[in-house]
């Protein structure tokens, strides 16, 4: 045997073992050993959440509405800003046809009494006030 013919029978020799370990490897992983792959479940839905909401006035751009949330969040304490929006009238479902289309600024809050509380606290008078379900997420 000439030296390259041993040459090319030892590199043939020297790929089985990689070949047969491959093999192995793939075999194994589809003999259903492994555990099943649990079911993909959607996230739980939730419905749309209750709320009372006075709008104090509305726009068809919101950069409109800066000024007048500003003089709000100012007249309020820091622990009430969070109840001050700036929204699409279509997060909101129970609002008046008036602000279809437009953006809303509105104080919020689980009961009409919290509302009017703020309202008074900020020295403001709403267009309208109603509950009304919140469809949005911030």
């Amino acid at each position: 045997m000439s030296p390259f013919e041993r040459q090319r029978a030892i590199g043939r020799r020297g790929r089985f073992p990689v070949v047969l370990v491959c093999a192995l490897a793939v075999l194994t992983s589809c003999s259903g050993g492994s555990p099943a792959v649990p079911p993909v479940t959607s996230a739980p839905t939730t419905a749309p959440s209750r709320v009372w909401l006075a709008v104090l006035g509305a726009a068809e751009d919101p950069n409109e509405l800066d000024t007048p949330y500003a003089d709000l969040v100012g007249a309020l304490d820091e622990g009430s800003v969070t109840h001050v929006v700036v929204s699409p009238s279509a997060c909101y479902t129970g609002l008046p046809s008036r602000y279809d289309g437009r953006y809303i600024l509105g104080v919020w809050d689980v009961t009409q009494h919290a509302v009017r509380a703020l309202l008074d606290s900020a020295g403001a008078r709403e267009g309208w006030i109603g509950a009304v379900a919140s469809t949005c997420v911030d």
